[in-house]
Order: structure tokens, then C-alpha cells, then sequence
């Protein structure tokens, strides 16, 4: 198991692996949470991140303010890899039928709205790195 200095240097190289690629955006999507989840009193809302390139819709990389390192390791599994124009209502759900923890009701919220959010993406003229609208 790798220590909390190696994890965020491994973290580090991987957002600077996906900041030199201009295909790669973060989109996001959030929910509430309901009130018997014990992270409740410190975070009101799950929030799901998701690295994806903007030409295949492939998720690159994937992240989630659930508590435990398990649970957001366990949505990454699932969700990596798949494309949000392809493979949409697999990656839904994989989560709805895979993530059986109390928060779920709010991960499959947080995740829909990301997706919509990417979806938006995939219409939007793309502009290259720099340029302004």
C-alpha cells in the first residue's frame, strides 16, 4: 500500500499526464445527500468528476467525494474506459446495480448530471487549446 506522499505524487503525475493531452476535459455533476449518510454532516452533496476525451468520450480518469478510498476506487473500476456517447447507459448501469452503499441513490444522481454535462460537450464546437470564443 503506498503512502500518503507517494499516493499524491502519483496523483500529480497523473493530472499532468491528462493536462498535456488538449482532448482530455473534467466534467462534474453533484447531488444531495440523504441525511442517515454518515458523511452528511461533513459534505452536503456527492460530487462525481470525470476526465473524458473530448473526441471518443472515453473516461480517462474518474473520481468521487464518497468517503472511503474503497468506494471511490470501486466507481473508478466501474466507470473508466467506457465512453460517455457510447456507453452511457452501461456506465449508469454498472453503477446502479454494482455500488450497493447508502450513498448510492446520490452517486447515480451526481453521475446522470456529469453526463449530461459531457453530452453538452460533444454538440459544442470544439476550440483549440487558447483560443477564446
Amino acid at each position: 500500500m503506498p503512502t500518503v506522499e507517494e499516493r499524491a505524487f502519483l496523483v500529480r503525475e497523473e493530472a499532468r499526464r491528462l493536462l498535456d493531452n488538449p482532448d482530455v476535459v473534467l466534467i462534474s455533476g453533484y447531488a444531495r445527500l440523504p441525511d442517515t449518510v454518515a458523511g452528511r454532516h461533513q459534505y452536503e452533496r456527492l460530487g462525481v468528476v470525470l476526465a473524458v476525451e473530448r473526441s471518443t468520450g472515453r473516461v480517462v480518469a474518474a473520481d468521487t467525494t464518497l468517503i472511503t478510498e474503497l468506494g471511490r476506487e470501486f466507481f473508478r473500476v466501474l466507470v473508466e474506459g467506457l465512453s460517455i456517447y457510447d456507453d452511457l447507459a452501461e456506465m449508469v448501469h454498472r453503477v446502479q446495480t454494482r455500488y450497493a452503499g447508502q450513498s448510492g441513490a446520490a452517486l447515480c444522481t451526481a453521475l446522470r448530471r456529469c453526463l449530461e454535462s459531457g453530452l453538452q460537450l460533444r454538440a459544442a464546437p470544439h476550440r483549440p487549446e487558447g483560443e477564446r470564443p
